[in-house]
């Protein structure tokens, strides 16, 4: 069982699928039991996520089923567990219906892509980097909570910026050449969260000056110790964007 269950390659995909899920709970105010729950089904995503992403990458079907198998059990489980069989029917509160439909939205997006424009292509791997949030958008459901605006705009925003940060790290790679200006106009359509909660503008600030600046940017990295340091750098972004966002919503 050891190619199934493993530390994530990707330490940032990692932690995000951690603090995703405890963001989450924090925002449905969890009990000490939804914690317990939550932090153990955020686990098992963790262990399983590079064979997961490995078997759907590589298309292999058995794999995909183990995968999904152990993924979807693991949330569906308390879910059911807290609310009986009204969890997935199709309701905005419902648990279950609400994450589900969204996953189900990101992944036929990336599987168009990825089939379509390869798996090296920019937007296929922006795309790939919405899902290790996606833990935030199932903690109501493993913590017995329904589900609320909140946890979707934190997701939104953690989600969005973590593809925003992939397409910004392109733009910086010398073998790739993306267009630097096309993560600031993706970025843009972020500011929409501010109708929802004008002070989450203040978790935008960031990113849109680290964008921004990156149009005049003129240099380019090659090395492997330096695209990881670069990578890191864009993590730290995220999780200022994190902290604030999270901040924002559980105070406001």
């Amino acid at each position: 069982m050891d190619r199934v269950f493993r530390i994530p390659r990707e330490p940032g995909a990692g932690g995000t699928i951690i603090l995703a899920m405890i963001g989450g709970l924090i925002l449905v105010h969890a009990g000490w039991m939804g914690w317990l729950i939550g932090i153990a089904v955020a686990l098992v995503t963790f262990f399983t996520f590079d064979y997961s992403f490995d078997s759907y990458r590589a298309w292999k079907l058995k794999d995909m089923g183990l995968a999904l198998t152990l993924n979807g059990l693991a949330y569906a489980l308390p879910a059911l567990c807290w609310f009986g069989k009204s969890a997935p029917r199709p309701s905005p509160k419902n648990p279950l219906f609400a994450p589900l439909t969204v996953v189900a939205v990101l992944f036929a997006l990336h599987f168009a892509f990825s089939r379509t424009k390869g798996w090296k292509n920019p937007v296929t791997y922006a795309l790939g980097n919405l899902l290790p949030a996606v833990p935030a958008l199932f903690a109501p459901a493993v913590a017995g909570k329904h589900f609320n605006s909140d946890i979707l705009t934190f997701w939104f925003l953690l989600a969005y910026y973590e593809a925003i940060g992939a397409a910004y790290v392109e733009t910086k790679l010398a073998f790739r050449r993306f267009p630097r200006k096309y993560p600031l106009i993706a970025w843009l359509p972020a500011f929409l969260v501010v109708l929802y909660n004008p002070y989450l503008v203040l978790a935008l600030v960031e990113p849109t000056v680290r964008l921004t600046l990156n149009l005049r940017d003129t240099t380019y990295v090659a090395k492997i110790d330096d695209i990881k340091r670069l990578g890191w750098s864009v993590f730290r972004s995220v999780m200022l964007l994190y902290i604030i966002t999270l901040t924002v919503l559980y105070l406001t």
